[in-house]
């Protein structure tokens, strides 16, 4: 396992998890997550959160520490070959949430998703994937793809920015930019610039998620 500077025991904001955010297409526009991935430095970890880059941002506020379990569900690769990922994410014993995360454009680095965590929106996106499809078994009666436990430290710069910087039990780390909106092209847009405001800390080079690490390292490259 790797050192998490400042690590804090702090429970999670799960106000983005809401299961009635799967509206109809008649209901107003959905909030899309735009997220940009990037390699960071643990070295400059400490100088980040103390503000102490130049240029310092603007403003950055940490919103605590907290561990997850994230177990990814699919079976012979259907549905991540169709840009769905079913995840369970645990954060203790009585916080459990199923998600869909459907990738509307981009790649593993620089991406748009579409969020879905009514059980049944979920089981009407995956039905269609397969023929003997139940959706009373557990999971669906999909396979367990990946598993492993992350420790996130979560900010907000700038007034807007979400930052997350991820350490994996497997060795890995990688750091996200994030905004919830609507535009996903100015949403990026807007990403690109704030990042290459401050290039200290977010450096340019070939970044990789976490369960593309995990499974690169199971024989299983999922890369693109």
């Amino acid at each position: 396992s790797q050192h998490v500077p400042g690590l804090a025991n702090q429970k999670p904001n799960l106000s983005t998890f809401d299961s009635s955010s799967h509206k109809s297409p008649m209901a107003a526009k959905r909030l899309l997550e735009v997220e940009s991935k990037f390699v960071f430095k643990p070295s400059l970890v400490v100088k980040f959160q103390a503000n102490g880059g130049s240029p310092a941002f603007e403003r950055l506020e940490p919103l605590g520490t907290h561990k997850f379990t994230d177990t990814y569900f699919d079976h012979r690769d259907v549905l991540s070959n169709h840009g769905i990922w079913l995840r369970q994410r645990k954060y203790n014993q009585s916080t459990t949430v199923l998600e869909a995360k459907v990738r509307v454009s981009g790649n593993f680095a620089r991406s748009t998703f579409d969020e879905i965590t009514d059980r049944r929106a979920i089981a009407n996106l995956i039905r269609p994937h397969f023929p003997h499809f139940n959706d009373e078994r557990e999971n669906f009666g999909l396979q367990i793809l990946a598993k492993f436990m992350t420790t996130r430290q979560d900010f907000r710069a700038d007034g807007k920015f979400g930052i997350m910087l991820d350490y994996t039990d497997f060795g890995h780390s990688v750091g996200e930019v994030e905004l919830m909106a609507e535009d996903e092209e100015r949403a990026h847009r807007e990403i690109d610039a704030f990042m290459a405001r401050y290039p200290w800390f977010f450096e340019k080079g070939k970044t990789e998620g976490k369960l593309a690490a995990y499974c690169r390292l199971r024989g299983n490259d999922m890369s693109t």
